[in-house]
């Protein structure tokens, strides 16, 4: 994917990046958010309706090859999953659109929780920042969509296959007739919502999540529907 052309929109992700990771203290070579996390390979399969709206092109062939990452919440690559800061996961999207002449995709970034901390970069910043300045709580006084994410619920899933996730980003859809839609995705588990309680998820050790995702799939396809 190309980095973004724009020097302020550039500036903006390098001062998240370096803010994210001191949150988490110094790792070389480990990613500042999300840093715990595992890799997939799946299928997307578009509904029939999904080509009235968008003309995109994993819309509108059979499938689409995808990798899918499920991650846990910040920088640290050995927080247990039954570490309250661990939520919300996330969950990132690939669809593998071709390989030649040269390679396309298109992403979807999810999350575990409706809401978001700003309504751009600049905001996320600004929120993450009065974080590690220890000023979070005078920040959301000031800024109702940072203290409606704060509030949210945090619950911890009953396995990676039993977790709902909102994306993070809206999207506009262009239809072959030109009429344009705005969706922000959903992505709902075929499973159903399943969740523990803080002592249940303790119960069931540091890396549960992980290990029992890895143990459905050799039993079984985990299978999502994408919604909007």
């Amino acid at each position: 994917m190309p980095l973004p052309e724009d020097p302020t929109v550039a500036d903006v992700g390098k001062k998240l990046a370096e803010t994210l990771r001191s949150l988490s203290g110094p790792r070389p070579g480990i990613r500042p958010g999300h840093a715990k996390g595992i890799l997939f390979k799946g299928v997307f399969i578009p509904s029939p309706q999904a080509k009235a709206l968008s003309k995109a092109q994993h819309f509108n062939q059979p499938s689409t090859p995808v990798i899918a990452r499920f991650s846990s919440s910040t920088g640290n690559p050995d927080i247990p999953d039954s570490d309250p800061r661990s939520n919300p996961r996330g969950l990132a999207i690939r669809f593998q659109l071709a390989e030649t002449p040269r390679r396309l995709h298109t992403d979807i970034i999810a999350h575990s929780i409706d809401g978001t901390p700003g309504s751009n970069g600049e905001e996320a910043l600004e929120f993450f920042t009065a974080l590690k300045n220890g000023t979070i709580t005078e920040y959301i006084k000031d800024h109702p969509k940072a203290a409606h994410f704060v509030q949210l619920p945090r619950p911890f899933p009953a396995s990676f296959a039993h977790q709902r996730h909102f994306a993070v980003n809206t999207f506009k859809f262009v239809a072959a007739s030109g009429k344009e839609t705005f969706v922000r995705y959903r992505i709902e588990p075929v499973l159903g919502v399943q969740e523990l309680s803080a002592e249940e998820a303790a119960a069931k050790g540091p890396n549960y999540l992980y290990d029992g995702i890895v143990e459905m799939l050799g039993k079984a396809p985990v299978q999502f529907k994408l919604t909007a």
